[in-house]
Order: C-alpha cells, then structure tokens, then sequence
C-alpha cells in the first residue's frame, strides 16, 4: 500500500488541492481503491467531501457528520456517538471511513479538537500516544486490504502530528508557492525527511518524490525564485520538472454545488484539468511504477 502524504511547515501553500487532485487522480483516473485521511486540524481537506458540523465543545473548530452507517436504534451502535474521525486513533477507537461522491475513494476525516488535543500531550508521551499510532492504523489488515492507496493532508507544522504522518508514509511531497516565507518550510521539511530516514529499515524507505511548485504565478519573483531554487546544490536535485499554476477553477470545484465537483471531470481539453493531470500522472509513475 502506498501512502502518500502533502507536507510543508508553511501555511498557504496550497497543500489541500494537491491532495485532493491526488486522491481523485488515484480513485477517479487510475481506479484505485483509496483513502483520504486529514490530518490538519483545520479540517479543509474533509470539507472538500463531507459536510462537516460546527463542534459545539469547540465552535472555532468543525466535527465529522453522521456516518451513513450509523442507526441509533441498532444495539451495536449503542456505544457509538455515529461520528468517526482520523483522531480517533489517538483515543483506542476504531476509525470508520465515510464514502464519498467519488468512486473508488473513501475519507477519514478531522476532527479538529480531537486532533489538537493529541498534539498537545506530553513530551514524554509523544512517541506512544502520537507519533506510532497512524502507522499502526494504516498497518491493520482491514486498512491494508481495502485500500492501495492512501493520500494525507497535513497541518502546517512540524509538530506531533506531522512526524507521526512522516513515521507512517511510504512517499511525501513539499509543495511549496514561490514566494520567501514559504520557501522556508521547504528546508523544514528536508530536515524532518533526513531525520525520519535515518531511522527507517532500508526495507522500508520514506521516498521523496519531490518539490512541487505550486500556485505558481508567470511573474518575475516566481520565475527568479525558481530559478534559484534549480539551480541550488543542496535541494536544486529535489525541484520537480512539473508544476500547478494559480487558477481560480481549483478554488470554484471546491463549492458543494460546483458542477462538475472534480478536475477530472472538466473536458479533456481543459487547462486545468490538464495541468493536474501532467502533475499527477508524473508523481503517480514515481509512486506506483519505482517504489
């Protein structure tokens, strides 16, 4: 199974719509059985597929809707409020998926106190009450036989919360806008990679695909920030040839009654849909086709 997770330090960076094109890529074009998991607090990423609620123990933050499965007259929901979120792993509860309106891919959403919570225990319990505890999820059999693939959206952060998504993919991405301040997360990043791949089994490496250059504007500040990145001896090898333009259609899909709800469902000869196809049939090779 491969897990492939959407990281950078930085907020604004576009994160949520490469995990989203990715998700939609792998179940819409390519039929993959997937799971989209949102680990951000924020819960932006949940928010493209379920109709998320107000929480009320926390209303600056949302909570997952009511599972479709769930029937509170069924004895065996009787221990079960009907709503399931990725936090759950967090609390030695069952994670339940919710369908989605795409075929072939399944959600766990956020649940933004649950998730802030976990991220705020102690030191000393970081490693066995967060850090291990996505890798368990995702290495259950009832995980590993559903899915083949699964895409992770992140906080912006280096935190709990992210080293536990980094412990548990197979292959990350740092998108990053061409702009100073976010240009930064990228050395955040590379340094968190270093550190987890240093700990990992040479069974088991923690490939990155890349840099992506994302919500890139044709200006000069973007161009000449580019430029110098490809050209930089450290990360110039990691800036992927491909790139996501800033386009105002990746912003519309994601209002619940846009038509159509999905990139790929735009005609093939749309610019947009075209760009993320190039861009995620380019991470999809690394990813399927090398490892």
């Amino acid at each position: 199974m491969k897990v492939i997770a959407f990281l950078n330090n930085k907020g604004g960076v576009g994160k949520t719509t490469c995990s989203r094109l990715m998700a939609e890529y792998l179940s819409k074009v390519k039929r993959i059985p997937t799971l989209g998991i949102d680990f951000d607090p924020q819960c932006n990423f949940s928010h493209q597929y379920l109709s998320m609620e107000i929480d009320p123990a926390a209303p600056e933050g949302l909570m997952p809707p009511l599972h479709p499965d769930y029937n509170p007259h069924d004895p065996d929901d009787a221990d079960w409020d009907g709503r399931s979120s990725i936090a759950e792993i967090f609390y030695g509860q069952g994670v339940i998926p919710y369908p989605t309106y795409v075929e072939n891919l399944d959600f766990a959403p956020g649940h933004a106190e649950r998730l802030l919570a976990a991220e705020a225990v102690r030191k000393s319990e970081v490693v066995d009450k967060v850090h291990r505890q996505l890798t368990g999820f995702l290495s259950s059999p009832d995980v590993c036989e559903a899915y083949q693939a699964v895409v992770i959206d992140t906080a912006p952060s280096k935190g709990p919360l992210t080293v536990s998504v980094m412990k548990a993919a197979t292959h990350i991405v740092i998108p990053s806008v061409m702009e100073e301040q976010p240009v930064q997360g990228i050395y955040g990043m590379l340094q968190l990679w270093m550190q987890e791949s240093l700990t990992r089994e040479k069974s088991n490496p923690l490939t990155l695909i890349g840099i992506l250059p994302n919500m890139f504007k044709q200006t000069r500040l973007h161009k000449d920030i580019l430029k110098s990145l490809q050209d930089n001896a450290a990360i110039g090898k990691y800036i992927l040839p491909i790139k996501l333009c800033q386009r105002i259609v990746f912003a519309e899909i994601d209002a619940e009654e846009a038509t159509p709800r999905s990139i790929f469902d735009f005609p093939d000869h749309h610019v947009a849909r075209c760009e993320a196809l190039e861009v995620c049939e380019h991470l999809a090779e690394r990813i399927l086709n090398h490892g």
